[in-house]
């Protein structure tokens, strides 16, 4: 029973209680051994931000039950679509991670990007009607002296941002130089 109760304590503690995703303390974990993999066979790694749009409306207009089955949902769809070797956490609220480790050419993140946002445009059902979704996806890639995770997570924030400002339902790829625009 007490080995029972630690397992438990410890899939709680590394794993968001809603979608059942990792936490952030399990991607920085997976993202720095992916980044210790990727230096040492020298492969790319990357990374994709997703934030579900308009998700305060959802919330407002259907309520929080159902912003709570659009998240499960989401989730769901997200872990689907991208290979099981792939690591998804819930950052928290409506913005999820996917790390892609382990990557030959650093273009199939966008494609991967690409069917997220295809994925997650269906509507969500929730007591008998359907909820629009859509999300904004930012995409950023890392090799060689590009493998800092901060700098990483920093990036792909950014370039989520951006898919957001070029009207949401869409993905970015992180440009420095579009960063730097916007400072």
């Amino acid at each position: 029973r007490i080995h029972e109760s630690e397992e438990r304590f410890r899939h709680l503690a590394q794993h968001d209680t809603l979608t059942g995703l990792a936490t952030r303390l399990v991607l920085e974990d997976r993202l720095n051994l992916a980044l210790e993999t990727a230096r040492r066979h020298e492969t790319t790694l990357g990374l994709l931000m997703l934030d579900i749009d308009n998700f305060k409306q959802i919330n407002d207009r259907h309520g929080h039950r159902a912003g709570d089955v659009v998240l499960r949902v989401m989730a769901s769809r997200i872990v689907e679509t991208v290979r099981k070797s792939d690591t998804v956490a819930r950052m928290g609220g409506d913005e999820f991670v996917v790390l892609l480790p382990d990557m030959k050419d650093p273009e199939n993140a966008e494609g991967i990007a690409k069917k997220l946002v295809a994925t997650l445009s269906a509507p969500v059902s929730f007591q008998s009607r359907e909820v629009p979704v859509s999300v904004s996806v930012g995409v950023c890639t890392g090799a060689g002296d590009e493998l800092d995770g901060d700098a990483l997570l920093t990036h792909v924030d950014a370039a989520m941002y951006e898919a957001k400002e070029h009207g949401r339902n869409g993905y970015q790829v992180y440009r420095p130089e579009a960063v730097q625009a916007r400072a």
